[in-house]
């Protein structure tokens, strides 16, 4: 029955979402060399024709999140979800949402990985259906000087070691890490999508809201067979 919900929210979503495109920023640094990035590709038409033919890292900000709600707790298990920022009702439905146009819009996601945070294991959950877990993707403790520093290096370490695939990976993590590895400033439930050089840089391509892929999505299954 829970599905069933969350199913039928999505497709209410994708019926009536505009589309919004947003271009990336690539402020980005390579293993060794100065910032640098591709000039952003700003039409969600072009991302989705550069996310199907593969070989890029979607690095994905977890879903909306409750309003108001608990302060995280680094004193217990990343996994306790009693001690932490959840996912609203709006967050589940979103994450549900965009799974069905990223496999709507024949995107290949081959590679899933996610913080152990319960916010971004529910993202991954409800978008994708599997995942495994990634502890430098885990969000920064704020109550540590330089925190945030190390998160960012975590998740840009993550970023250089993946292996050459002919899908796409998905990385679920948490905004500041994605900020400080990528240069990409995510909303919640937000895509980012990077390239990996073979010398370790990191290049953004774009970014799009789960919802801007909605019109597209619908296009596609309006024609599909």
């Amino acid at each position: 029955m829970r599905r069933l919900f969350f199913a039928l929210a999505a497709a209410a979503v994708l019926a009536c979402s505009p589309a919004t495109a947003q271009q990336a920023t690539p402020t980005l640094q390579g293993s060794g060399g100065p910032a640098h990035g591709a000039p952003p590709q700003g039409r969600v038409g072009q991302l989705i024709e550069q996310m199907r033919a593969g070989g890029l890292v979607l690095v994905i900000r977890h879903e909306r999140t409750e309003i108001p709600s608990r302060e995280d707790d680094y004193t217990r298990p990343a996994n306790d979800c009693t001690a932490q920022r959840n996912l609203s009702v709006a967050g589940l439905a979103g994450s549900q949402e965009t799974g069905v146009a990223l496999r709507a819009l024949s995107i290949p996601v081959t590679t899933i990985m996610s913080s152990p945070m319960c916010r971004a294991t529910e993202t991954a959950r409800f978008m994708f259906g599997t995942y495994s877990i990634e502890p430098r993707l885990i969000h920064h403790n704020p109550d540590v000087p330089g925190d945030m520093e190390r998160a960012g290096e975590a998740f840009a370490d993550v970023l250089r070691g993946l292996p050459s695939i002919d899908g796409n990976t998905a990385l679920i993590s948490h905004a500041g890490n994605i900020a400080r590895a990528t240069g990409l400033r995510l909303a919640e439930g937000e895509i980012g999508v990077v390239r990996v050089g073979a010398d370790g840089s990191i290049t953004a391509v774009g970014q799009v809201l789960g919802s801007g892929l909605g019109p597209h999505a619908r296009m596609a299954l309006s024609h599909a067979p």
